[in-house]
């Protein structure tokens, strides 16, 4: 049985634990070797030197090297450009992770379970139980050690003075030692020893000055002192934890023998450097060992450690050490440098890949499992294509691995950089048939949890099936996201009814009131009662010319605020990147785009059953989940009358309702986006119309009506989401694509426009916030945009706000006109407001004609033939340059029948 076949069957503790333990264990096992080999190189150097690489090696084995590659990544440089790594990296990665983590994919069918099947199941528990155990048993045996060693502290008695006293007394002072060590004597049979980290204490057997003489004595003192300085019991402790953790690695234990060997000939070259004698020394050493049988202090520092013969070989030889050269001192830095700095630059050049669907593992519910999976290359070369979850499987049709990608993140098109050609050239049909038991789980989630975990199920099948491993990474965007700034929002929320009667004026001095977005002078826009989406559109328009803005803040509510760019544009350099911060605490963040690291292709037909999956991870977190809120009932009727009423959109705390609208006004009002904005639609989603009335449990409607008007409809979205789908069978996903802009040229009967005067200070026209009023002052209302002595580059811009589009300025005009141009606004979905009177607050969008002056604007020219009938000009699509725009794409609609 194969690895990835292990894998699957043993559960995902495996898949997400195992190939990092195995990778840290090998890169530990790869630096040991290497400081192995630098041990080797430095053997005719001092023994200090040795026991510190030895002790790094230990140490090392708690310090994974991940931790640094993933600092790396976290230092890497936001924009670089998309390269191609070099295959040092490649052979690095090989080397260094052998063990590839592994995706609990689907496997081959198995009619029953088998006696293997069930222990590699149960393998986690029991490697886990095996490594529990062993700890156990190492602690055990060091808890041991101790408490031999605390008896005899217990038992031994503090000397006051004496010939040992006066000795270790006289050493200290020689050696500067921090402050005075505590002597005791022992009863037992103990070899001489420091006990304790902290508080070091000096362990001596009784009588050891009847067989030692003077200089002997003071020989192994000195010894012991050396220990002390250099912290040798601590080290010793940290080498214990290492070792009850690793206990199952036997270069661990070697390691450890390694360490002792090289501090005992440390302290001997110590002991011999301050002019102690040779033959002394030897002969003290021979004599403990000879008296005192209870050797070695395992956990403490003692004399009589490591290989005895070899160190009293070389204690007689007397053979002095050699320094590091400069060489031996070079290497050794590169080493550490390369040591730390190189996973750190790995990390930052070559970003971690991640399986498909790793970005959900740490919050997955369901265990991906299928049935069958069927892959298939359509060659048919039509252009049709279909993508979506079906109740019991998912289903795609001529689709691109680009486009699955695009499916199973929700990330746009133009986000999805990298890969080889053949992922956004080759078309597959794709049909996986999901096990009974997840099908029963998705069945209990709310749509939003479910909507996340089909995308997680996909994810899942494309790691599998197509080999597919990314990353993400921020790129010079094609689009901005508008996200509030870390130091905090600084925008003044709007009052409810707030009617601006000192702001905005129109000509015959009424005030503008809410929802105004003007531009009183030149790099400077002023906003009245304003929603984010709508600053987010003319962000996009007016100062990053076109770049889409993807409103993220999550406010819901309408702003005041002023934005003046002119200081920080005109006179330090700056863009509206700098001042947003400053001013309005909203900041534009490049959007994160995938890189796809590495995809296989599927050549042929591919058919493969797979086996059911452990649920017991998805049973335990769906039932912590609170229950998704649903409408209670929904009526839905086809609207037959022939009076020309307006479209109405309400959300109340009981529910919602919706007369006399089409399916595309719905679907605009559940996911926010334009007409313009929706693709790939029949033609009677936007000509058959409907009345909608959908009512909310009362527990709801009681938790709703405590809530802010406006957040009435934000609240009942994912309600909505679920009426659409249920009801129209309503399937969408997003793209970005690039549109034609417009070019804005003169009509074949000329120009209408009014040439400005110069100086005119419109005492009858539209006045700034001061009241003065002045050209290059331009006025935007819903189906009515006023110039005054403006030029048609600044006309554009309204225009390309209102659009979707960018508009260029073709005309040639140069000079500076007035201008007045009505059209029909027909939109339902332009503002939100709370309709003031009733007993229960509820939000609908734009209220219904009060007059049939007011009526008559729904069925007035369009923008298109206003601006040739009013002003001699016309838009035609340009084919100059192109306009990302974010697009909703309709899979799957279907009338509804009625109840």
């Amino acid at each position: 049985m194969n690895l990835p076949a292990i894998a699957n069957l043993s559960s995902s503790f495996w898949a997400q634990f195992g190939a990092a333990l195995g990778n840290h264990l090998w890169q530990s096992t790869l630096f040991a070797g290497v400081v192995g080999l630098l041990t080797l190189l430095l053997r005719k150097n001092r023994a200090d030197t040795r026991y510190s690489l030895w002790l790094i090696a230990s140490a090392k084995f708690l310090l994974p090297f991940s931790l640094l590659i993933g600092m790396g990544s976290h230092l890497r440089w936001s924009n670089r450009p998309a390269i191609t790594q070099p295959s040092i990296f490649a052979v690095t990665q090989v080397i260094s992770e052998p063990f590839a983590e592994v995706n609990p994919g689907p496997a081959a069918a198995r009619p029953a379970e088998s006696p293997v099947t069930t222990i590699l199941h149960a393998m986690p528990i029991l490697l886990l139980t095996a490594w529990s155990c062993g700890c156990a048993a190492v602690v055990f045996f060091w808890w041991g050690c101790r408490r031999r060693m605390a008896a005899a502290k217990h038992d031994s008695s503090v000397v006051h003075d004496g010939r040992e006293l006066e000795t270790l007394r006289r050493l200290e002072r020689s050696a500067q030692m921090a402050g005075p060590i505590e002597l005791r004597i022992s009863e037992s049979m103990l070899e001489p020893g420091i006990l304790g980290v902290f508080r070091p204490v000096l362990l001596l057997p009784a009588g050891i000055s009847d067989c030692l003489s003077d200089a002997q004595l003071e020989a192994i003192i000195t010894h012991e002192l050396c220990h002390v300085r250099r912290r040798d019991n601590l080290a010793a402790a940290v080498h214990m934890l290492i070792e009850a953790v690793f206990w199952f690695h036997p270069l661990i234990w070697w390691i450890g023998a390694r360490l002792v060997e090289e501090r005992e000939r440390a302290c001997d070259e110590e002991v011999l450097r301050v002019g102690t004698n040779p033959q002394a020394y030897a002969e003290a050493i021979l004599k403990i060992c000879k008296f005192y049988v209870v050797s070695p202090l395992f956990s403490a520092a003692g004399v009589t450690g490591s290989n005895l013969k070899k160190r009293i070989e070389a204690i007689m030889i007397h053979r002095i050490a050699s320094k590091l050269e400069l060489p031996k001192k070079v290497l050794l830095g590169a080493v550490g440098m390369a040591s730390v700095l190189g996973p750190v630059v790995f990390g930052a050049l070559n970003p971690v890949p991640i399986r498909a669907q790793s970005q959900a593992q740490s919050t997955r519910a369901i265990v991906p499992s299928f049935e069958a999976v069927t892959i298939k290359p359509n060659k048919t070369g039509e252009i049709a294509r279909a993508i979506g979850f079906e109740p019991d499987r998912f289903m795609a049709t001529n689709v691109t691995l680009h486009g699955l990608i695009a499916a199973a993140y929700a990330a746009a098109g133009s986000e999805i950089l990298g890969g080889p050609d053949w992922v956004r050239s080759k078309n597959y049909d794709v049909e996986a048939k999901l096990d009974t038991p997840v099908i029963d789980e998705l069945s209990t989630l709310g749509p939003d949890q479910r909507l996340l975990e089909q995308k997680r199920i996909l994810q899942a099948l494309l790691a599998d099936r197509f080999r597919l491993a990314l990353h993400r990474e921020k790129r010079e965007p094609p689009a901005y996201v508008l996200a509030i700034a870390k130091d905090g929002l600084k925008l003044q929320e709007a009052k409810p009814g707030d009617t601006y009667p000192d702001g905005f004026k129109d000509p015959e001095g009424r005030p503008l009131g809410a929802g105004a977005l003007l531009q009183p002078g030149p790099c400077k826009l002023v906003g009245q009662g304003v929603h984010m989406a709508d600053l987010a559109k003319t962000l996009s328009m007016n100062y990053l010319g076109g770049q889409a803005v993807i409103d993220q803040t999550s406010l819901s509510g309408v702003y005041d605020f002023t934005l003046d760019c002119h200081t920080a544009l005109m006179e330090r350099g700056e863009s509206v990147l700098t001042v947003l911060p400053e001013q309005l605490g909203l900041e534009l963040k490049p959007l994160d785009v995938l890189v796809i690291d590495h995809a296989e292709e599927i050549t042929g037909g591919e058919s493969i059953q797979t086996q059911q999956q452990d649920q017991g991870v998805a049973e335990s977190l769906a039932a912590s989940m609170p229950p998704a809120r649903v409408y209670e009932s929904v009526s839905i009727r086809s609207n037959q009358s022939t009076t020309a009423f307006t479209p109405a959109v309400e959300f109340r705390p009981n529910g919602f309702t919706a007369t006399n609208v089409t399916l595309q006004m719905l679907i605009q009002q559940a996911y926010g986006v334009e007409a313009y904005q929706i693709a790939g639609a029949p033609a009677w989603l936007d000509r058959d119309r409907y009345d909608v009335e959908a009512k909310v449990d009362d527990s709801v409607a009681d938790e709703l009506s405590k809530g802010e008007a406006d957040r009435l409809s934000a609240e009942q979205q994912p309600m909505l989401f679920e009426l659409l789908a249920d009801h129209f069978l309503l399937s969408v996903h997003r793209e970005t694509r690039e549109l034609p802009t417009y070019a804005l040229v003169i009509a074949k009967n000329g120009s209408k426009l009014h040439q400005a005067t110069p100086g005119d200070t419109y005492p009858n026209g539209i006045s700034d916030s001061l009241g003065n009023g002045h050209g290059d002052i331009m006025r935007m209302l819903r189906g009515q945009i006023i110039g005054q002595g403006v030029s048609l580059d600044a006309l554009v811009q309204p225009l390309s706000h209102e659009l979707g589009r960018t508009v260029l300025n073709r005309t040639g005009l140069t000079g500076k006109y007035d201008c007045t141009l009505q059209w029909s606004d027909g939109r339902i979905l332009a503002r939100r407001y709370i309709v003031p009177g009733g007993d229960s607050k509820h939000v609908r969008l734009d209220p219904p004609p009060s007059t049939n002056a007011e009526s008559r604007k729904f069925s007035g020219p369009s923008i298109f033939a206003a601006l040739h009938d009013q002003l001699g000009l016309e838009l035609v699509e340009s084919h100059e340059q192109s306009s990302p725009a974010q697009i909703l794409v309709i899979d799957r609609a279907e009338k509804p029948s009625e109840n």
